[in-house]
């Protein structure tokens, strides 16, 4: 019996040592390693990403616009920074205009989404995937809360630039396309490193949902814009010419052609398809 005793006692003994350690482990890291962890992590959530920079437009001759990136933006919300007297008076008025204007569901589904995202202090809520454009971005900004801006109202409108051909298909395969990877044809491609321009940077914070928060806290460094490219392209003659090489393909069943316009003076290429 006595042997069965010091063997439980020891056995206790280890357990509460064993014990002990864990909970004086929890108490050094709390208490005297507390704020060293908390700036960790916050190092953790921090990470300088890319400011795009705008795309230079490539015009044709006597100005005709060819190509040039347009702004569009996604709507985000950061319900946690207005206050709880603007936000009940006006969060109403604010629902109703966001279903008036996406109408993909109800205003009391977007109050009852933008309260929840308080009440959970969601830093970044997306108010609807669709992006918007600028004329309607300028005219969000006159909506209850939105008004109030980014820092009091917590409105964030994240750009998207798009690239577009204002003549659709008319000079299409010249001026080209560039991809995601930067591998594309035509002009885009061939004048792609003057076109693209330089990528600013700012840190951003992760917050929930795996999202990226930008910090406006000096941290910007301003993207530098791409340079706009002058072409030779005259766009009536080469509307007359794609409509006339059109012609002759369809009337001759023919698979492909080619059409080019040159001043003859100068070597300046006017319309080529």
């Amino acid at each position: 019996k006595q042997s069965i005793l010091l063997r439980a006692r020891i056995a206790f003994l280890a357990v509460f040592l064993f014990a002990s350690a864990i909970v004086g482990r929890l108490f050094y890291i709390q208490l005297v390693q507390g704020t060293y962890w908390k700036k960790a992590a916050e190092v953790a959530r921090l990470k300088y990403k890319p400011i795009k920079a705008t795309r230079g437009n490539i015009y044709g001759d006597h100005g005709s616009l060819l190509a040039t990136s347009l702004p569009f933006y996604r709507v985000a919300l950061d319900p946690c920074i207005v206050d709880d007297a603007t936000l009940q008076k006006d969060i109403g008025v604010l629902s109703q205009r966001l279903a008036n204007f996406y109408r993909d569901k109800s205003a009391a589904a977007y109050q009852k989404s933008i309260q929840k995202a308080r009440q959970t202090k969601r830093r970044y809520l997306i108010l609807n995937k669709k992006q918007i454009s600028d004329q309607d971005r300028k005219q969000m900004k006159q909506w209850p809360i939105f008004c109030l801006g980014r820092f009091k109202g917590g409105v964030i409108f994240d750009k998207v630039e798009k690239r577009f051909q204002p003549f659709r298909g008319l000079a299409a395969r010249t001026i080209g396309y560039i991809n995601a990877n930067e591998y594309g044809a035509g002009l885009e491609y061939s004048f792609n490193p003057s076109l693209k321009g330089t990528d600013g940077k700012a840190l951003h914070q992760k917050i929930v949902g795996g999202k990226w928060k930008m910090l406006y806290n000096g941290s910007v460094a301003q993207p530098i814009h791409g340079y706009d490219l002058e072409t030779t392209i005259d766009i009536n003659l080469q509307d007359t010419v794609h409509s006339s090489l059109l012609k002759v393909l369809q009337a001759s069943q023919a698979a492909y052609g080619c059409a080019i316009i040159m001043e003859g003076k100068t070597g300046e290429i006017k319309a080529i398809v």
